[in-house]
């Protein structure tokens, strides 16, 4: 009697297991699934994980007008069954509560800066659909750290997608001298001189002004701003905001006492930039508890 119990168990538990088997096969059915509509990726994210909302960074040349492609799409195992009409609009709660929960400190852009149509059509037999944002980048205030939080207010067909049913698409203006660099060049320092061979980013500041690390100290907080005048080319070199080591010193004919060019192209370094090869030289510094720490770099762009 015993053993006929337990047989009728096992039993009773196989079939539940089976039953649980197979409503996670229908479940895992991909010709049962629900599509969504949502935003594709534009980028590689840089929000970090656990984020609410996915957030995207891009950077465009100065222009009446710059064209920022987003696609909208139809996604899981089915094409759209019929034309798919999706109303778009801007979610600026979704800027607030990012900001909030990620201690940021993001703009949302403002309406005038800023077009992309009402709705778009996936159409029938379709996965995808083409959203062109318009980006009035040459009235960007740099100072701005703007987000545009576009979000999917409604589709005539199918559900919206939970995740990615609003992303945050965060947009900068860039200048022209705004691109990565091949620096070479020399740091001089009182105990640790060096050469330096690296490639760097220079990021637009404004119009006319780009960031970038000071020799290879960019680890330790060392940034200068480059401004460049665009009649005469020369630059102007100041520290960045909240950078160590400032002030920051620039050495247009010669190295400060005692140095003596230390690489084969330090008579070069005179604070100019070069239109034509586009190449910066220059040479500055800052004095230290013991002495000036001047770098000498030819940046060039890659």
């Amino acid at each position: 009697m015993r053993n006929e119990i337990k047989m009728l168990a096992f039993a009773m538990i196989a079939t539940l297991f089976s039953s649980c088997l197979t409503e996670d096969n229908v479940a895992l059915d991909p010709e049962k699934s629900v599509n969504v509509v949502e935003f594709k990726n534009p980028s590689a994210f840089v929000s970090p994980y656990g984020s609410k909302y996915a957030l995207y960074n891009n950077a465009f040349d100065l222009a009446p007008e710059a064209n920022y492609p987003v696609t909208v799409s139809y996604s899981g195992a089915h094409v759209a069954p019929q034309d798919i009409t999706v109303a778009l609009g801007v979610d600026t709660s979704a800027v607030r509560q990012y900001n909030e929960e990620q201690k940021a400190k993001f703009d949302v852009i403002t309406a005038d800066l800023y077009h992309f149509p009402a709705t778009v059509v996936i159409k029938k037999g379709q996965r995808t659909a083409e959203v062109l944002i318009k980006l009035k980048t040459e009235k960007f205030d740099f100072v701005k750290n703007y987000v545009l939080p576009i979000q999917i207010k409604s589709v005539s067909v199918g559900e919206v997608s939970g995740n990615f049913g609003t992303i945050l698409l965060a947009v900068k203006a860039k200048n022209i001298y705004d691109a990565t660099y091949a620096a070479s060049g020399y740091v001089y320092h009182p105990t640790l001189p060096r050469a330096v061979n690296k490639n760097k980013p220079v990021v637009t500041v404004s119009p006319t002004t780009v960031k970038v690390e000071l020799g290879d100290l960019g680890g330790s907080g060392y940034f200068a701003d480059l401004t460049v005048n665009p009649t005469t080319n020369k630059v102007t070199i100041t520290p960045s905001a909240g950078a160590a080591g400032a002030p920051y010193t620039q050495f247009d004919t010669a190295l400060p006492d005692p140095y003596l060019p230390a690489w084969a192209n330090a008579s070069k370094a005179n604070n100019t930039y070069d239109p034509a090869t586009k190449t910066f030289y220059l040479r500055y510094g800052y004095m230290g508890a013991n002495g000036w720490r001047v770098a000498e770099e030819i940046l060039v762009r890659k």
